[in-house]
């Protein structure tokens, strides 16, 4: 934990910096920090909602996959994560930041796209966040955002279990550094507060998902879903969203 007020949990992935073996779930040989799959389906929506050979922002790059994915795609890429040493793609345009902060005067210019993956349940305040992104964003510029889904029917049956979201008990605090959970309201209302409009949502991942293999709960998940209002596009293992910064 970093030696100030804010709690910034990264030990797990200073540790993965150290580990030379090469990971299946990676791109080119760099380590995908995510699960299995979704960097694929970020470049799906990236294509369809973002210019292409644009100036864009990966935050949280962790190792630099998708950093290097969105460089093979054509964009100019510019990345930024607290654990400067997780890193390894051989570029200049790195920059270490802690997202707690004020962080948007770092970068020399503005961004046509941001990608924030698996962040903002990192954070300590996602209005600060979603802010500091604003103003990172040129005018007309997009931003895809992706979150653990605490409104996913697995999700929901970990918390009448236990009290706690799934993908956000002890251990996953311990080990993830997850420590804020939000629901798509908190996060629509975080982002359209910082002057974002949303142009798509949805959801990637399994639907009443990875409760440990008991027979019960995977009962009580599929029952959870059936009676939930929440649109099913929305209720996979991971939120994702496009804003955009009005011109």
């Amino acid at each position: 934990m970093k030696d100030n007020t804010n709690t910034v949990l990264v030990e797990p992935y200073r540790k993965a910096a150290a580990d030379t073996t090469i990971s299946l779930n990676s791109y080119k040989e760099l380590r995908i920090h995510a699960l299995p799959g979704l960097h694929d389906f970020i470049g799906e929506q990236v294509s369809h909602y973002f210019q292409s050979k644009g100036k864009l922002l990966d935050i949280a790059s962790g190792s630099g996959a998708l950093s290097l994915r969105m460089q093979d795609a054509g964009f100019d890429v510019w990345s930024t994560d607290y654990v400067s040493e997780n890193f390894k793609l051989d570029t200049e345009n790195f920059i270490q930041a802690d997202l707690n902060e004020v962080f948007a005067p770092l970068f020399p210019e503005n961004f046509q796209a941001i990608i924030a993956s698996e962040i903002i349940e990192h954070l300590e305040n996602p209005r600060h966040f979603a802010r500091q992104c604003f103003k990172l964003l040129a005018s007309g510029g997009k931003m895809l955002l992706t979150t653990p889904n605490i409104e996913n029917a697995g999700s929901k049956t970990a918390f009448i279990r236990s009290g706690s979201f799934l993908w956000f008990n002890e251990e996953d605090y311990i080990n993830q550094g997850h420590i804020t959970p939000l629901t798509q309201w908190q996060i629509k209302k975080s982002f359209e507060e910082a002057g974002f409009k949303f142009i798509w949502t949805g959801s990637f991942g399994e639907g009443a998902t990875r409760l440990g293999g008991s027979p019960r709960l995977t009962l009580l998940a599929k029952l959870i879903a059936m009676l939930s209002t929440t649109d099913p596009e929305l209720s996979r293992e991971i939120f994702v969203a496009v804003v955009e910064k009005p011109v």
